[in-house]
């Protein structure tokens, strides 16, 4: 096998740039993971402001961009920017008699009275607040918990039967609806208000944002553990070479 000539002029230059450019993201990966996941959390929130601030245009192209990540059903996501102020939340009653068309309830984002609902539903945003919350408590602890796949996998557990479970209910088994069986387990010990529903305070908001949590944790420190890894196997390749080349210090 013959050796190839090294690379000299233009090509040089295009591949020196580009390894530059590669390095400075290996440098510089943390801050854009967890930017990453701050401002796909906050266009939740930026979705309904731009509703609230008459900008009609631009709240729908963000409710657009996240719609393929979640289902945005209005009786499972949180109202803000509304009369009443703060987070609100509503049952599917409430919101079909505020407007909401039971054959699709989806399409509806609200109005100035109640809020505008959060581009990402109850689940989601417990999942990306646990991967920002997660994210920044690996960096401060100076990149811990490194949390490996079958840990990971355990906390993933309880949002997958949790979600498992709300697939089968609205399915048509409907055994999620009334909750009976948190009531047996429980021996009925809150009120038949915490069992039903999905408004903030009951059961189902509950495990949704416990086990959105659990998991956005998990994720955070899984794959940040995985990318300062990758990251850093790139760093020890790619600095002696740019080093010797005369591109960086």
């Amino acid at each position: 096998m013959t050796n190839q000539p090294p690379l000299t002029g233009f090509k040089r230059d295009v591949v020196i740039f580009l390894q530059k450019l590669i390095l400075v993201l290996a440098r510089a990966w943390y801050f854009v993971a967890l930017m990453a996941a701050v401002t796909f959390l906050a266009l939740a929130f930026l979705a309904p402001a731009f509703m609230a601030s008459d900008q009609p245009g631009a709240g729908r192209t963000i409710y657009a961009l996240l719609a393929p990540h979640n289902h945005q059903l209005p009786q499972r996501s949180y109202f803000v920017f509304g009369v009443k102020g703060g987070i609100q939340t509503y049952s599917l009653a409430q919101l079909l008699a505020f407007g909401a068309e039971a054959d699709n309830p989806e399409a509806f984002l609200g109005n100035a009275d109640i809020g505008y609902k959060t581009g990402l539903n109850h689940r989601m945003v417990a999942i990306f607040s646990g991967l920002c919350l997660g994210g920044l408590i690996w960096g401060l602890a100076g990149g811990r918990p490194r949390l490996r796949l079958i840990p990971f996998l355990l906390m993933t557990l309880p949002l997958f039967i949790d979600g498992l479970s709300h697939m089968s209910s609205d399915g048509g088994a409907g055994f999620r609806e009334e909750n009976e069986w948190a009531v047996i387990i429980t021996g009925g010990l809150f009120p038949a208000s915490f069992y039903a529903g999905t408004i903030i305070g009951t059961l189902d908001w509950l495990l949704r944002t416990a086990t959105g949590l659990l998991f956005g944790l998990g994720l955070a420190w899984f794959l940040f553990t995985y990318l300062s890894n990758r990251f850093a196997a790139i760093r020890r390749e790619l600095e002696p070479k740019l080093r010797r080349a005369g591109a960086i210090k």
